[in-house]
């Protein structure tokens, strides 16, 4: 089955209201999802202190669009980098408030001790 994802425009107001909201939050407010470092390696060819050092550069952004996701809409954001270098971030702000990385960090650390415990009584 083939994967369809439409790529649907923000209107100028819209926009903004997205720019606005990430402006207000900070990149570590974020959650980094599963999948950009699933099985030990990273998925994409950007490292996480690029996406960190881009994150801020708000007048960086050309565009803002959104595709239907699991529960609301994800929402990308294309910053401009150079004349033929650009980098997407891609957001999902319509699902549960962010949670900052010391929680997830905080459960990713319970769950190896749980394994580690296991692995050692065995």
């Amino acid at each position: 089955m083939e994967n369809k994802e439409i790529d649907i425009p923000l209107s100028k107001e819209e926009e903004k209201e997205k720019i606005d909201f990430l402006k207000s939050m900070e990149f570590d407010d974020f959650i980094i999802h599963p999948y950009y470092n699933r099985d030990s390696y990273i998925k994409h060819a950007v490292e996480l202190e690029t996406i960190k050092d881009t994150y801020p550069k708000f007048d960086k952004i050309i565009k803002v669009f959104k595709r239907p996701a699991k529960h609301g809409f994800k929402y990308s954001f294309i910053y401009q980098l150079g004349e033929l270098k650009s980098l997407v971030l891609c957001f999902y702000l319509d699902e549960n408030s962010p949670k900052d990385y010391a929680n997830y960090d905080k459960k990713l650390k319970k769950k190896l001790h749980k394994w580690m415990k296991r692995q050692i009584n065995k």
